[in-house]
């Protein structure tokens, strides 16, 4: 009788051990992404990684207790946790899988980084594999560690039931420590070692696992995670500088004797084994990953990429996403330091307004969605019989060509009919499924949407918005940023002006007019800009003789760098344009000023950033034309013009 009664208690007390240890588990619990091997890239269909993830990064707690609920309801309903998505990071802009186990931007195509949750860690502080994770809790909670270690009925050690590498057992130490074993080559006598810690394990050829991690342990690998990223991205820094470098590198002493450098070589091969670099940067650096991810937005900025995202095929360092994370940080870091531009949400009634710019950008990428058959060795798909680019390009000045190759050649295509309806047609539905998905992802958004075109792609809105026959947006556009745009140079081919909307145009035959259809209009470039050509000669001609309004600087005047790009501009300038420049307005006719207030609110079309005493060259040129995200001119401009427009009632 007392050795049934003690039977029962010591059940009721495993039940009682276990029903604790599952109400412990269902807590919150860590989770983390990869950050230096992603399970797939963009555009990359054959792409496999070779090798497991080694370094993590913890999600936020809010994000952290999000995903765990979704799992643990996901379990709670059998696993069915098909098409579960859990929006996490800065601003939402990727999801979880919840499925899949899987992290991916949520507007547009990136690298796929794998998901664990944190119950278990290896001996450097990361997560274990998911299923190994799920395996090892199901052994866990059979395990009574409340009785004595040495009792023969004693259940510590289970049989893996798959391969995890070398893996084939686990065996439970403690509570908080397990080891995983190859094979229990030693039998009964190895166990009893390893239980009473005698046995070293690495004799054992296992590992050891805890099961969370201590406080200390976290703040460890938060810090030491912060001073490796950060040391990786000053030395990257240092070695790649900018996106705009590529430029330097791919130039070098093209004018002179047309041969390339020995350091601009090893710049190139270094290039060229930065890919998992470049995206791994990316996903540790260029989002903010804070308690409160989620922030409202009443103005949407799409932006369309144009030449030059051809680049990215060979270098990811180049990637368009990763510039307009660029914009979007330097929009915030301004916001933050503007008390005017504050006051600016404050008067249009934000209640967020000290924190929030209340401003979104997400980049529209299309380019490797569309087969155009311009890789210098794949021979055409749908026309084998036509030569290869490579087989086509002359031998000298092989830089210069790779670069007008990669950059220029998509304008070329866009002058075709052909390849000009895919691109539209592409970029339109692009727009409208960012829009559509930004909708639903944002139930309250009902305000502005503007857009933005850099290059080429300036060129395909501005042919959108003039033509709603080429494709049907599902969305008004309020402001239209044209930056580094050839719009001017191909309406001035095609024998068309620019006129605002409601302005007769005389039916004359002889002319030809467009009319973008949007709020304002704006045409930013840099002086230094090959790309780039003027728009307000085309709506008045005397605008030809009327110098460019400036883009002043955003950063304090009393700062060196503004005092050289100040110094700079009054150098480059000749006497007649700064004459010009100074007389402002007093230039301008009565009506080209109507025609232009009628286009831009502000009275003018063309804005451009006056370039530094030392940018003259063709490098800095070529520079000039993929460098705009990266100025916080460009940005405070931008947001500015962007809050300072009454929200539409």
């Amino acid at each position: 009788m007392f050795v049934r009664s003690c039977t029962r208690h010591s059940q009721k007390r495993l039940i009682s051990c276990r029903s604790a240890r599952l109400r412990e588990q269902v807590r919150q619990r860590p989770w983390f992404y990869a950050t230096d091997v992603p399970k797939t890239k963009p555009y990359e269909a054959d792409y496999k990684p070779d090798k497991l993830p080694k370094q993590f990064i913890k999600f936020s707690n809010n994000d952290s207790k999000r995903l765990e609920v979704k799992y643990q309801q996901g379990k709670a309903k059998q696993g069915k946790n098909e098409g579960e998505k859990v929006p996490v990071n800065e601003d939402f802009l990727f999801e979880v899988d919840i499925a899949k186990m899987e992290l991916r931007p949520t507007y547009w195509e990136g690298p796929v980084y794998e998901v664990r949750r944190g119950i278990w860690f290896d001996s450097a502080n990361n997560p274990v594999k998911f299923d190994l994770t799920n395996e090892l809790e199901e052994y866990y909670l059979k395990v009574n560690f409340e009785k004595d270690n040495d009792a023969e009925s004693v259940q510590d050690i289970f049989r893996l039931s798959k391969d995890y590498g070398d893996f084939k057992f686990v065996i439970f130490l403690d509570a908080k420590t397990a080891c995983l074993l190859p094979e229990l080559e030693g039998g009964e006598l190895q166990l009893k070692l390893l239980r009473a810690n005698v046995l070293p394990l690495l004799a054992t050829k296992g590992t050891k696992i805890t099961r969370g991690l201590s406080e200390n342990a976290i703040a460890e690998a938060a810090e030491k995670a912060k001073t490796a990223i950060g040391n990786e991205v000053a030395t990257t820094t240092k070695n790649l500088g900018s996106v705009s470098d590529l430029i330097s590198w791919e130039l070098p002493s093209v004018f002179g004797v047309g041969t390339r450098s020995k350091k601009t070589d090893q710049n190139t091969k270094k290039l060229d084994q930065e890919d998992d670099n470049v995206l791994k940067r990316e996903i540790e650096k260029d989002y903010e990953n804070v308690l409160h991810n989620k922030r409202e937005a009443k103005h949407l900025v799409l932006s369309v990429h144009g030449i030059g995202q051809n680049l990215g095929k060979k270098y990811e360092y180049v990637n368009f996403a990763h510039t307009i994370n660029l914009l979007r940080s330097n929009m915030k870091k301004i916001y933050k330091q503007s008390k005017n531009l504050q006051k600016l949400n404050e008067i249009n009634g934000f209640d967020d307004h000290e924190s929030n710019c209340n401003v979104q950008v997400l980049p529209i990428t299309w380019r490797h969605t569309i087969g155009f058959q311009t890789d210098a060795k794949k021979p055409h798909d749908s026309n084998p019989h036509l030569p290869t680019l490579g087989n086509i390009t002359v031998n000298g000045v092989l830089g210069l060509r790779r670069l007008l190759g990669d950059v220029a050649l998509d304008i070329l295509l866009y002058g075709e009919r052909y390849y000009k309806e895919k691109i539209i047609n592409e970029v339109g539905k692009q727009l409208n499924h960012v829009y559509g998905l930004f909708k639903k992802n944002n139930p309250g958004f009902e305000t502005e949407v503007h857009l933005l075109g850099h290059s080429l792609g300036s060129l395909i809105l501005f042919d959108i918005l003039s033509d709603p026959k080429m494709f049907k947006l599902d969305f008004k556009v309020n402001k239209f940023f044209c930056i580094g745009s050839p719009v001017g140079v191909f309406k001035l081919i095609q024998r068309t002006q620019i006129r605002p909307k409601g302005i007769p145009h005389n039916n004359d035959p002889n002319k030809k007019f467009e009319t973008p259809d949007c709020q304002d209009l704006y045409n930013l470039f840099h002086v230094c800009d090959p790309i780039a050509y003027r728009l307000e000669p085309l709506v008045h001609n005397t605008m030809g003789e009327v110098e460019q309004a400036h883009i002043t600087h955003w950063s304090d005047n009393s700062t060196i760098a503004s005092r050289v790009l100040e110094l700079g501009g009054y150098f480059l300038k000749d006497n007649d344009k700064q004459k010009k420049l100074s007389r402002g307005k007093d230039m301008l006719t009565t009506e080209a000023s109507s025609l232009l207030s009628k286009l831009n609110h502000t009275g003018r079309v063309d804005y451009s950033l006056p370039s530094g005493f030392l940018e003259v060259d063709i490098i800095s040129a070529a520079k000039s034309h993929v460098s705009y995200f990266e100025e916080m001119d460009i940005a405070g401009f931008i947001l500015k013009q962007i809050l300072s427009d009454t929200p539409h009632k």
